[in-house]
């Protein structure tokens, strides 16, 4: 795995998660979404209802064109709540996420050295983490200018771990405020790696959460498995210098879980204002 001196966004190979584990991931979440989301999805309202029109309409901002489930893996594993998922699916499941598991803590350790941290400071301030998984499907979308599959966002977390399709695209990153960028299916047992916002918070800025989007599309679908490795609720973050001023323009100390509450209602909203107002009401 190559060393990460200014990740923000990248494709990591030699990763250690297993390449067999990573094609019965994708077979078991093709498999799930035609046997139990597809019919559910094309019968939804958003599906019966995507506004009409196009040429110069900007898409909607308000819903989008994405089947999705999540399932939380630690502390509490609750797979077990999705009758449908085979016990085999869930023990392929487990090793996987045994496995990503380790590649986030590698990650978190790999930033905290290069930022020049104690070993073990990312881990700690997540300590215990909240792992879960948003297992996503965009179907093909017969009116993509009226609609997002994603619209544009940060993610709130820690380290995103992205297994993605191998043949259709449609995420694009935001560059340098302006240009987005589009990232081409990943192919050769590559994993995308995102950085959010809290290990922007922690690092001072020095590590930034991009802003990303997935564009709906009109052909082919596209799969998307997205691993989360988070802070747990009660864990305390905070930018880990406080005398620079760089670190001192973010917020902190506070608690994740009142930053995640207070996420979800400007998820979609300017990163920097979100931080300010933590800032101000939290931190």
């Amino acid at each position: 795995m190559r060393a990460c001196s200014s990740i923000r966004r990248a494709k990591v190979e030699n990763h250690g998660v297993d390449a067999a584990l990573m094609d019965e991931v994708k077979r078991f979440v093709y498999a799930h979404y035609e046997e139990h989301l597809e019919a559910r999805f094309h019968a939804s309202d958003l599906a019966k209802n995507l506004p009409a029109g196009g040429g110069d309409e900007e898409p909607s901002d308000k819903v989008d064109w994405e089947s999705t489930y999540f399932i939380q893996h630690r502390p509490r594993n609750n797979a077990a709540d999705f009758p449908e998922i085979t016990p085999p699916t869930r023990e392929t499941l487990d090793a996987y996420i045994a496995q990503m598991v380790s590649l986030a803590e590698r990650l978190g350790e790999c930033m905290g050295l290069n930022l020049g941290l104690p070993a073990g400071h990312v881990a700690a301030t997540f300590a215990p983490p909240f792992v879960g998984t948003k297992f996503a499907m965009y179907p093909p979308c017969p009116r993509p200018g009226r609609v997002w599959g994603l619209r544009a966002h940060t993610d709130a977390g820690g380290i995103i771990l992205l297994l993605q399709d191998d043949a259709v695209g449609g995420l694009e990153f935001l560059r340098g405020g302006a240009e987005w960028v589009p990232v081409g299916p990943t192919r050769g047992g590559r994993l995308f790696v995102n950085i959010g916002d809290q290990i922007e918070v922690i690092s001072g800025g020095a590590y930034r959460s991009v802003v990303h989007r997935v564009a709906a599309g009109s052909e082919g679908r596209r799969l998307s498995v997205a691993t989360f490795y988070n802070p747990g609720p009660d864990a305390v973050v905070a930018p880990a210098t406080r005398g620079d001023a760089t670190a001192l323009a973010y917020p902190g100390p506070y608690r994740f879980g009142d930053y995640l509450e207070y996420y979800q209602g400007t998820k979609f909203g300017d990163k920097d204002a979100r931080f300010q107002a933590v800032k101000r009401l939290l931190g």
